[in-house]
Parts: structure tokens; C-alpha cells; sequence
């Protein structure tokens, strides 16, 4: 084998292995996005509550009118107060609850959304992460029943059976925090004669609503006739 044979294979050689490593590269690449989306496709097979950002200023003036009331409320001074995010996404909420004092839970169906809330939740400053935890989970198997307050970005066909959910697990005086879409509330025409709701409303009073913000407050239980 001549010289400029010898030059010419390893040429080629080299650009097989360039093309070998690009291939790679390209489906290494494409099996990651899937992985990445995948998680969005099917949870819409598996739960009806989309993701959706809500914006962390609005979060923060929520939390501060909740902050105000609980401590007049409350007898007990500098009690940490627990936040539950029922579909936490990105996990900003969580953070932006922590980040103000809240013992905040994120509670998230989708792996991609949980594995990004885990991970800012890791880079974040140790009071922070403290104070949060993410859990990878369905938010209808995952009890809420110590929580002083709840945040949900759901839909308005999802808000019946969240609110069924919180009516159940929840104290009277716990607050509801609702971005965009109401939660059904019940008055006394919704309450049969043995105190029962009949649709499933939550019992609670709307006390805050600024810029699709809303906050409701639980109430006591009605009175059994």
C-alpha cells in the first residue's frame, strides 16, 4: 500500500467515525427530547390537570395576605406554617412559599416537571430547601390534611373534585388559594336538611381577588339538623 492509498483510508476512516459520532449524537438527542415531552402526552391520558405557570409576584402579595391573617389568628407566635401546591409544575410556587417562611410541598404527576422542580429546588440556598420538598406522585393519593394553606392552578371541570378533596382532608380556616378558575363555594340553598352539600362545593368564604388571584377560607362545618 502506497502512501497516498494509506492517506486516503485513514481520511475516510476518520470521516466514517465523525459521521458514526454525529449519528449517535442526533438519536442520543432525539431519544432525550422524547423522554423530556413523553411525560406531557401521557398525562393527559392520566389526570385532566394541565400545567400552567402562575406568575411568582402574584403568589407572593397571596401569601402575604394569608401570612397577615394567619398570625392574627393565631396564638401561638412564629409558627411555620404549612403550603401545599396540588400540581406544582415547575415548582416556582413552592419555592416562592419557602422562600417567604412557608413549609412548602409541591406535589407533581409529571417526571419532567418534577425532575426541574427537584433541581432548582437542589440549587437553591439551604433555607430554601429546608423549607421545600417536591414529591412525585398523583395529588389524589397524597393527603393534605396538615395544611394551613393549598394552592391550585387547576380548570374549571377539575374544581368540583379538588374542592371535594379539600373539603374532606382540610380544617375549617384553612385558605385556598385559586389562580384564573373559581372554586364552587356553597351557600345554604346548597345544604340539605342533614347539613350536606349537594353538589360538592367547598365550604368556604372568598376573602381575596386581585389580578385572577383568588383566596377562599374555609369555614366551619354546617350544623347537622
Amino acid at each position: 500500500m502506497n502512501e497516498s492509498t494509506a492517506k486516503s483510508n485513514s481520511h475516510h476512516e476518520r470521516n466514517s467515525s465523525k459521521k458514526k459520532i454525529a449519528l449517535g449524537l442526533t438519536a442520543a438527542s432525539f431519544v432525550a427530547t422524547v423522554g423530556l415531552i413523553s411525560p406531557f402526552i401521557t398525562m393527559q391520558l392520566r389526570s385532566s390537570l394541565p400545567y400552567m405557570a402562575t406568575p411568582r409576584r402574584k403568589i407572593l402579595a397571596a401569601l402575604k395576605e394569608i401570612s397577615k391573617r394567619k398570625e392574627s389568628q393565631s396564638s401561638a407566635p412564629n409558627q411555620q406554617f404549612k403550603y401545599y401546591d396540588l400540581g406544582s409544575g415547575d415548582g416556582e410556587t413552592v419555592l416562592a412559599a419557602a422562600s417567604t417562611g412557608w413549609k412548602a410541598t409541591g406535589i407533581e404527576l409529571n417526571s419532567t416537571l418534577w425532575g426541574i422542580s427537584s433541581l432548582r429546588r437542589l440549587f437553591s440556598p439551604l433555607s430554601i430547601r429546608s423549607r421545600s420538598a417536591f414529591i412525585y406522585g398523583d395529588i389524589w393519593k397524597n393527603s393534605i390534611r396538615d395544611a394551613d394553606a393549598v394552592m391550585i392552578f387547576g380548570v374549571k371541570p377539575l374544581m368540583p373534585a379538588i374542592a371535594e378533596k379539600i373539603g374532606n382532608e382540610c380544617d375549617p380556616g384553612t385558605f385556598v388559594m385559586a389562580y384564573r378558575f373559581h372554586v364552587p363555594i356553597c351557600s345554604s340553598e346548597q345544604v340539605n336538611e342533614k347539613g350536606e352539600i349537594r353538589d360538592g362545593s367547598l365550604e368556604a368564604d372568598l376573602i381575596y381577588d386581585e389580578e385572577e388571584m383568588r383566596i377562599y377560607q374555609l369555614r366551619d362545618k354546617v350544623d347537622k339538623r
